[in-house]
């Protein structure tokens, strides 16, 4: 069997203007093997980037004829020079001839020579092969999506993942101050829950040329790893909206923050409720946006502390320890510290922490057998408890707040990090990152979480990801 693939162009009208036969496939009836049915995927490749060769030279060729003749005199361009070019596309690498003209003598022109390509054909590649090195290169190592794109792709001729990662680092750039095309929230929240946490990834050592004395005083200023603020903003249930910076944390970044919130269709907002696990360092993100702000403390780093307590104290908990206690005394009043603590009782749960201090002594006291086990409960205690006082600006009433739909977690935020960063930059993958670099993929993925690449990339190309057919895209050659 012989199957024989033929382009046909026409203007239009259904007449035959050009036929051009792109490539025969060959079958022997006499050497059928069990399963070789259809084309195979190289040969797919193939007639890709054949039909993608003369797709294209045919284009570029009414381009020219519709632009050779000079618009105030309607006289024909002479041809000065032309020379092969190459542009390399999703579909492989095609050449084309690339013209030169000689100005029209009416002086229309205002230079000498005219370069109709100039500003049609800007760049080397097509801005769809770019948007796909980016997307890519912005879910998987570079190295890995070049090699995906060469396994599914026709090959585009020299591109290697540096060229993934210069598209990469590009285009998260551009796109980093890009406004969202829809608002997250319809209607504008009197309260805005927000979460911030930080994420961490490897930098890049120093490759820069000079003296070791001088490397060295640069390494030991610069710290060995880059820190990512993450920050969510949504209604509790539903997808938060995320934004991400590897930048320092300069006044640039508070405005990007209010910009992020504004954005988010939360614009002025009376009061910004920030949810953090007690880190200061955070504080000055937060502090300078020209919102009211009130920090709620994450349970859920509170919640592990006590869990620790609780379980050096539970093989504790049998025994009266004083005249007026009952035989599980100690459990007791750590189960009253643990729901002061709930319910915001600072008061309450500092009483009764002083309380439970006193009697973990008089066990260790009465039963010395047990001292290490009871070290180990007071250490974990004073523990919890020095971290609640130095946050206890921050401790609310999460039973309340948690009963009128607000978040008492971070845990939102944490496993944006892990999207964000810890899947593609850190965990399980041995990579050092520029501050640049690290930036620019951390862009690209917010855009992708937050559901908005696709649209960044049709408003600046946007004939990306369209079917301009006339035929329906899927069709038999039998109707069943």
């Amino acid at each position: 069997m012989r199957c024989t693939i033929v382009l046909e162009f026409d203007n239009g009208d259904g007449s035959v203007v050009k036929r051009v036969e792109v490539m025969r496939l060959h079958r022997p009836i006499e050497d059928q093997t069990p399963g070789d049915v259809g084309l195979s995927l190289s040969e797919g490749k193939s007639l890709l980037n054949c039909v993608q060769q003369e797709f294209v030279v045919e284009q570029i060729e009414r381009f020219f004829a519709s632009r050779r003749s000079c618009v105030d005199c309607g006289v024909q361009r002479r041809l000065h020079d032309n020379h092969c070019s190459e542009m390399k596309t999703a579909l492989g690498k095609v050449y084309y001839c690339r013209e030169r003209w000689k100005a029209c003598n009416c002086g229309a022109d205002g230079a000498r020579y005219v370069s109709p390509l100039k500003n049609y054909l800007t760049e080397a590649s097509t801005g769809e092969l770019r948007w796909l090195h980016v997307e890519l290169g912005a879910t998987m190592p570079y190295r890995q999506a070049k090699a995906v794109m060469d396994l599914l792709l026709p090959t585009s001729g020299r591109d290697n993942h540096v060229t993934i990662r210069n598209h990469t680092v590009a285009i998260g750039k551009s796109i980093q101050h890009a406004r969202p095309v829809r608002r997250w929230c319809e209607t504008e929240k009197p309260i805005a829950e927000l979460g911030i946490d930080v994420g961490y990834v490897r930098r890049a050592r120093c490759n820069r040329k000079g003296s070791g004395k001088e490397n060295r005083a640069e390494a030991g200023n610069r710290s060995s790893s880059i820190a990512v603020v993450v920050a969510a903003l949504g209604q509790a249930g539903k997808q938060p909206r995320v934004w991400a910076s590897a930048m320092p944390r300069t006044r640039r970044l508070n405005q990007e923050m209010t910009r992020f919130l504004e954005d988010s269709g939360y614009g002025d907002p009376n009061e910004v409720v920030v949810l953090t696990d007690g880190a200061w360092d955070l504080a000055g993100v937060a502090n300078d946006l020209p919102y009211d702000n009130e920090w709620i403390l994450d349970w859920a780093h509170i919640g592990r502390m006590l869990r620790r307590v609780e379980q050096a104290i539970a093989p504790l908990a049998y025994g009266r320890l004083t005249d007026s206690g009952s035989a599980f005394e100690l459990w007791d009043l750590f189960v009253r510290f643990r729901h002061y603590v709930w319910v915001g009782r600072i008061a309450a749960w500092q009483q009764f922490e002083a309380r439970l201090a006193h009697l973990l002594d008089l066990r260790e006291t009465r039963d010395p057998a047990v001292s290490s086990q009871v070290r180990k409960a007071s250490y974990s205690l004073s523990n919890v408890v020095t971290y609640l006082d130095s946050n206890a600006e921050s401790l609310i009433d999460y039973r309340t707040w948690q009963c009128a739909g607000g978040r008492i977690s971070t845990g939102f935020v944490e496993s944006s990090i892990n999207r964000i960063v810890g899947r593609r930059m850190c965990k399980s993958q041995h990579m050092r990152w520029s501050r640049v670099g690290a930036h620019s993929v951390v862009q690209l993925r917010v855009a992708l979480l937050n559901q908005e690449f696709h649209e960044l990339a049709r408003r600046q190309f946007p004939w990306i990801g369209q079917r301009r057919v006339t035929w329906p895209w899927q069709r038999t050659s039998q109707p069943f």
